[in-house]
C-alpha cells in the first residue's frame, strides 16, 4: 500500500515537472517572437524616416518654366545663356553664361548660395542673411542687390542698391559696401580691396547681363 502511494506520488511530481518546463519553454519561444516583431517594426520605422529624409526639398521655381530648384542641386547654364529663378523667400536669383551654383541651405532667416563659375545677381528679399560663398571669399547680403563675377584670377562683387554686404574671406578679413556703386575685389585668399565707387560704364558691367536675362 505505501509502495502504490510512493508511485502515484512520483507520478504526480513528474507531470507537475513537464507541465512547468513547457510553460518555461513556451515563454522562451514567445520572447524572442515578441522582440522579432519590435524589431521588424523599428526597422519599418527608420526606413520611413530615411525616405522623408531623403526626399528632394523644393525651395524655389525657375522663372522661364517653372521648373523646381531644389535644395543641393547644382544649377549650371551654357554659353549664350542664363538661369533666373526666385526662392520661397522671395529672393530672386540670376546667373550668367557658363555660371555654376548651388543653393546650399534655406530657412526663414538664413540662406546659403554657393557659385563655383561665372556670373550672379541676387536680390535679396530674405530678412535674415543671404551668404554667397565664392571660391576666395564669402559675401554676407542683408536686404540689398548684389552682383559679382567670377573671373581666372579673382572674384569682383558690387553693391547694386540701398543696404550693405561684407565680403570676407576665409582668413577673417572684410569690407563692407553699404553705397550703391560699392565695388571689392578678392584674389586669392588676400583681404579684399577696399571699396571704390564704379563708374558708371563699370557698374553696367555688372547690371547689363542679367537685366536681359531677367526681362526674358
Amino acid at each position: 500500500m505505501a509502495a502504490m502511494l510512493i508511485r502515484r506520488a512520483l507520478r504526480v511530481s513528474l507531470t507537475l515537472s513537464i507541465a512547468a518546463a513547457a510553460g518555461f519553454a513556451a515563454t522562451v519561444w514567445a520572447g524572442p517572437s515578441h522582440a522579432a516583431s519590435d524589431l521588424v517594426g523599428g526597422q519599418a520605422a527608420a526606413t520611413a524616416v530615411a525616405a522623408v529624409r531623403a526626399a528632394p526639398r523644393v525651395v524655389g521655381q525657375e522663372s522661364r518654366r517653372g521648373l523646381p530648384i531644389v535644395l543641393g542641386n547644382r544649377l549650371v547654364s551654357g554659353p549664350g545663356s542664363g538661369l533666373k529663378f526666385t526662392l520661397d523667400d522671395r529672393s530672386t536669383v540670376i546667373i550668367g553664361p557658363n555660371s555654376a551654383i548651388t543653393v546650399d541651405e534655406f530657412a526663414a532667416d538664413r540662406v546659403v548660395l554657393r557659385v563655383e563659375r561665372g556670373s550672379f545677381h541676387l536680390d535679396s528679399a530674405n530678412p535674415g542673411n543671404v551668404y554667397v560663398v565664392l571660391p576666395g571669399g564669402t559675401v554676407t547680403v542683408k536686404a540689398a542687390t548684389v552682383a559679382g563675377r567670377i573671373l581666372p584670377d579673382c572674384a569682383e562683387v558690387a553693391l547694386l542698391s540701398v543696404g550693405r554686404a561684407e565680403v570676407a574671406t576665409p582668413a577673417g578679413s572684410s569690407v563692407r559696401l553699404d553705397k550703391v556703386g560699392d565695388f571689392t575685389r578678392l584674389t586669392g585668399y588676400a583681404a579684399p580691396s577696399q571699396p571704390t565707387q564704379l563708374p558708371p560704364q563699370r557698374l553696367q558691367d555688372f547690371v547689363g547681363l542679367t537685366s536681359q536675362i531677367a526681362a526674358r
